[in-house]
């Protein structure tokens, strides 16, 4: 298998990780508590997708640069696909070294196939202990997140983990390309990325109403709110009461019906309980 595995590592036990042999069972066993360590924070509600980076990782060079995407995780209550649609707000990395690193956002099309649809600005570690890096990448239900490397020498952990499995692109993705990887299974890459959930809104309260009006807005995944929007006008002010309830002010509109919409940083999609209605311009 191209940059993983060949007759001689797969004979005496060993794992190659762009093109790079791995000594068998130096990572030991892979711990099965979920710990998140240094997790950007956007709210209470985000979800963690990809490795749980527990357990003792070691470090792995790469001889090309490649896309990394975890397929299969051995840890219980863990994601190797986003579960939600929303914002990958941040994303780590462990036991990484050289660089830039780079997070994609992947839509699988089949076992072996994958298209990239949206990559972070390039991230380059400053020691090989958990690595933290912010982001605003746009992902969808269903869609996963692979981790690029820029140069031969480049550096990143990885863990044996029986019942887990990896898939590598040599040369990395690219945005829009489809490309077939090659798979292997028995170990696991160190990276995550946190995902922010879309809000929504359900229900506005009063339904209409003028500049300066107190707005209460009732939905879900408030936590970590950005911004708070009537039509294009920002609201004058905003308060985050809880993940499912924020009070806004209206601000200057034109007369007419618009939807409110929150940012978290990803925003709320219009429906019928997110309209409200300007009674006279301001």
């Amino acid at each position: 298998m191209r940059g993983r595995t060949d007759r001689d590592s797969l004979a005496d036990g060993r794992w190659t990780v762009g093109r790079t042999l791995l000594a068998p069972g130096i990572a030991g066993v892979v711990a099965l508590a979920c710990v998140l360590i240094g997790a950007p924070t956007a709210g209470a509600a985000t979800i963690t997708v990809g490795s749980p980076l527990t357990g003792s990782f070691s470090q792995a060079s790469y001889t090309e640069a490649v896309t990394e995407i975890n397929t299969a995780l051995a840890e219980p209550d863990t994601h190797t696909a986003s579960p939600v649609s929303g914002t990958v707000i941040g994303w780590r990395v462990e036991e990484a070294a050289g660089g830039p690193f780079f997070l994609t956002v992947v839509t699988p099309e089949s076992n072996s196939r994958y298209v990239a649809t949206a990559l972070s600005a390039g991230e380059t570690p400053t020691g090989s202990a958990t690595q933290t890096f912010t982001s605003d990448l746009p992902i969808k239900a269903g869609q996963t997140i692979g981790v690029d490397n820029s140069n031969v020498g480049d550096k990143l952990g990885y863990v044996t983990a029986p019942g887990s499995a990896a898939i590598e692109f040599a040369p990395p993705l690219t945005i829009g390309s489809p490309a077939t990887g090659e798979s292997a299974s028995g170990y696991e890459i160190g990276f995550n990325a946190v995902v922010q959930p879309l809000p929504t809104v359900t229900g506005v309260k009063p339904h209409s109403g003028s500049k300066g009006r107190k707005v209460t807005i009732k939905g879900t995944n408030f936590d970590g709110t950005t911004a708070v929007k009537f039509g294009t006008k920002k609201a004058k002010k905003f308060k985050v009461i809880s993940d499912t309830k924020i009070t806004a002010v209206a601000p200057a509109h034109h007369a007419g019906v618009v939807h409110v919409t929150v940012y978290n940083p990803g925003k709320s999609a219009p429906s019928k309980g997110s309209k409200f209605k300007f009674k006279k311009s301001a």
